[in-house]
């Protein structure tokens, strides 16, 4: 995957143009980047936007979220069966809620060399999906913070560092205070293709101040 710049009079590297192509769709609208970590702020972005946030690791971030969000299915969605296989479809079909465009850097989230290292990956699929309940939740003017209460992963292909992979999430369902999601991750290889690197669905819970409820 290129991931620097072409230099002037080359052509642009794949991984910049569906980048840019997705800050070009009218449907979305940006929805802020890293937060850098404050003192004054406690531990609020403190893995994110203080452990993450740094030039070896993600240094960039963009979100956007889609302007007409559609209102999810009032009914449990089934868990998708492990031997199904999303198909590239599914990067055009999900109608996502929110897109984020992760920079990744190498070696600093690097498991084995040029690769992304799993748990890396996890936090992102959280992290974008936590993003999706908080954009229905402000949508409907509800007061409450979402947890991860379930998170199932599925890694199809190596993700390549360093390099942009692009999560797109959609909350599918919710049912009170139970919210269901499904997500995507992509990468833009030099030969120009979307490929779909890991699926992930997951189940969260919206609390008050306590985090002490339980499903």
């Amino acid at each position: 995957m290129c991931h620097r710049r072409s230099n002037g009079g080359s052509a642009p590297c794949p991984a910049y143009v569906l980048a840019a192509r997705l800050l070009q769709d009218k449907s979305y609208a940006p929805y802020g980047s890293f937060q850098r970590h404050n003192d004054a702020d406690g531990d609020r972005f403190g893995y994110f936007g203080g452990t993450l946030a740094t030039a070896e690791t993600i240094p960039t971030r963009l979100i956007l979220r889609r302007r007409t969000l559609q209102p999810p299915l009032a009914t449990s969605p089934p868990w998708p069966d492990s031997k199904t296989k999303p198909s590239l479809a599914q990067l055009s079909g999900l109608l996502a809620d929110i897109i984020v465009i992760f920079e990744l850097s190498s070696p600093g989230v690097s498991g084995h060399p040029s690769t992304a290292h799993g748990g890396v990956l996890a936090s992102c699929f959280d992290e974008t999906m936590h993003k999706a309940v908080a954009a229905h939740l402000l949508e409907t003017r509800q007061v409450g913070k979402p947890y991860t209460a379930q998170l199932d992963i599925r890694y199809h292909r190596p993700v390549q560092v360093p390099g942009f992979l692009i999560i797109r999430a959609k909350v599918v369902a919710r049912i009170g205070r139970k919210f269901w999601l499904r997500a995507v991750a992509s990468q833009q290889l030099d030969h120009g293709e979307e490929s779909l690197t890991t699926d992930a669905v997951a189940l969260f819970l919206q609390l008050g101040d306590s985090t002490s409820g339980r499903l």
